[in-house]
């Protein structure tokens, strides 16, 4: 009898106490743990709901902002530059060289490609702007090339603004004061005027926003 007593009612190899109690933990923490249904799927079909919401609206906004500003163009800021250069070195040379600004125009012009010659001319024409003119279109023509790279029809509006300026100047009393100036000057200066112009009007056309209407035609 006592040897059927101390027979293990369980039989093969009782389990280890470590490996045991760490599956009890483990089952311990996961009962406790919340499982809500999906949460990944839920949150990932929620953001793209409202950027689907909110995306049309956001793009019809810049759409319609770009229909009436324009593109940004940050490429056309160094053509705004370059005008602005332009009008602005006859004002140095006066300022350097009040004496003869027309030689440190012509040798400024000099250190350019031969195909740049009719710059001298065109430079030296503008000797007879006030300060406070040169001033003037420089401010609107650096605000011009700055916008650009936000709106290109905005950076042509204000190039517009210190062609209009200084062209109105020329036009009332600019061309007096160049009859003292020789005969290239003087076309020099108007002809300036004349690529500024152009170089703006073909900045809003070719970069600017275009829109096609469509006609129709009903017939009776």
């Amino acid at each position: 009898m006592d040897g059927g007593r101390n027979q293990p009612t369980v039989s093969g190899p009782e389990p280890s106490g470590l490996s045991t109690l760490w599956a009890r933990l483990k089952a311990a923490l996961a009962a406790l743990r919340p499982r809500p249904a999906n949460p990944a799927p839920r949150q990932k079909v929620t953001r793209r709901a409202t950027k689907a919401r909110r995306d049309p609206a956001e793009a019809a906004e810049v759409k319609a902002w770009r229909k009436v500003h324009g593109r940004p163009a940050i490429w056309m800021a160094p053509f705004f530059l370059l005008f602005a250069a332009l009008y602005a070195v006859p004002h140095l040379a006066l300022a350097i060289q009040p004496q003869a600004p027309r030689s440190l125009i012509t040798a400024l012009v000099a250190a350019l490609p031969g195909w740049a010659e009719p710059l001298s001319a065109m430079l030296a024409g503008w000797l007879w702007a006030p300060w406070w003119l040169g001033g003037l279109g420089l401010l609107f023509r650096l605000r011009a090339a700055w916008t650009a790279g936000k709106a290109i029809l905005d950076a042509v509006g204000w190039g517009m603004a210190a062609l209009v300026v200084e062209g109105g100047a020329w036009l009332f009393f600019g061309r007096d004061a160049l009859e003292a100036f020789s005969v290239a000057e003087q076309t020099g200066a108007w002809r300036l005027l004349a690529a500024e112009f152009i170089f703006l009007f073909l900045t809003a056309v070719l970069f600017g926003p275009n829109t096609y209407q469509r006609v129709r035609f009903e017939q009776s």
